[in-house]
């Protein structure tokens, strides 16, 4: 999606809605398919936890979910079942710092974890 960046959260939901449908229908072109810069995936939905995925050139980087399921979690000293899912983040290190993507996972995290608090903040 070029100059998603410069897209609003509602632009970016239609924007993602058309390219979704394009896509399902077999109508996307080479362009939608080759010139993005990084990628999300849902390896969850393969009943899958995560993956150890390479960036492809010119992308520089790709977030994947794994599925969330139950969890043995302690907290407070005790183990309590949780829903537990892995994120991973694999990024070209001549384009971000890995400080930089640390934080942008802690980000993404805080914003799974509470999403109203990170709507809020938008």
């Amino acid at each position: 999606m070029l100059g998603a960046h410069r897209l609003t959260t509602t632009e970016l939901d239609t924007e993602l809605r058309r390219l979704t449908a394009t896509a399902r229908e077999g109508r996307s072109t080479q362009a939608e398919l080759t010139s993005g810069t990084f990628t999300i995936n849902n390896y969850g939905a393969f009943n899958v936890d995560g993956s150890a995925a390479i960036v492809n050139h010119p992308q520089v980087a790709i977030l994947g979910f794994g599925r969330v399921i139950d969890r043995a979690w302690v907290v407070d000293g005790q183990i309590v079942p949780r829903k537990i899912g892995q994120m991973s983040f694999v990024f070209d290190h001549r384009v971000c710092d890995g400080g930089a993507a640390a934080g942008f996972m802690r980000i993404v995290a805080d914003a799974i974890e509470n999403p109203g608090h990170a709507i809020n903040h938008l």
